[in-house]
């Protein structure tokens, strides 16, 4: 069971309901916080919120993008949306070189990362029958580029030769065109992630999206990446 806290700055009574997202059961809390709510009264409503979504077997909370109390939260843990970013990291490339006018054949992405990974691994396996040409930015990743080159054919440029666009799965290292940063507190660039067909609620439409992605609701190829509020 997953919760969903909302958040309200406006008088209102407290109650729990139940939605659908997908196919997927949540039940939704509202935390209200009128003008002049003392803070002891704001602490009792986020308790008694997160009670209420725990008793209903709720672990893990969708929050809505304006709710400001994430870190006051104890019992429930929030969505983190970081792994489903860095599962689709060659669906934002793709997305980042069409906001950048660049045709996916004619298109460099440069894939940085502090290590070699599974998920930047995937992201250029897939990306191999997709794009002109792949930069591998990764301490000692020499030997995994020259690897995706005999196995796929693709050209694997230095970084003298640059890129289009850089997925990066952690701060640092090189920079090339827009960046799409697929770690925690990193920018996606102005993208966003939606799927064909998936109605989501519009404040929390990631989190959302992340969740049905881990349970196989939605598939790689309904997964697209636009202009943020497209």
């Amino acid at each position: 069971m997953v919760g969903w806290l909302a958040f309200r700055r406006e008088k209102g009574r407290f109650r729990t309901e139940e939605r659908l997202i997908g196919s997927m059961r949540v039940i939704r809390a509202v935390v209200y916080e009128p003008d002049g709510l003392a803070s002891w009264r704001l602490r009792r409503r986020l308790r008694r919120a997160e009670r209420a979504l725990v008793r209903v077997g709720a672990g893990r909370v969708i929050l809505g993008e304006d709710f400001p109390y994430k870190n006051r939260l104890t019992l429930l843990r929030p969505v983190d949306v970081v792994p489903f970013r860095r599962g689709c990291a060659d669906v934002l490339a793709l997305g980042a070189l069409r906001l950048e006018g660049v045709p996916p054949e004619q298109g460099r992405v440069a894939l940085a990362a502090p290590r070699l990974c599974p998920e930047l691994e995937g992201a250029a396996e897939r990306l191999c029958a997709r794009v002109r040409g792949l930069l591998i930015d990764v301490p000692g990743g020499e030997d995994y580029a020259r690897y995706l080159q005999a196995k796929y054919g693709l050209p694997v440029t230095p970084p003298s030769a640059g890129a289009d666009v850089t997925a990066a799965f952690g701060p640092g290292g090189g920079s090339w065109g827009r960046r799409v940063e697929l770690y925690q507190g990193g920018s996606l660039g102005g993208l966003a992630l939606g799927a064909e067909g998936a109605e989501l609620p519009a404040d929390c439409a990631e989190q959302a999206l992340a969740l049905l992605w881990e349970r196989g609701e939605v598939r790689r190829e309904e997964l697209r990446a636009s202009l943020s509020g497209e």
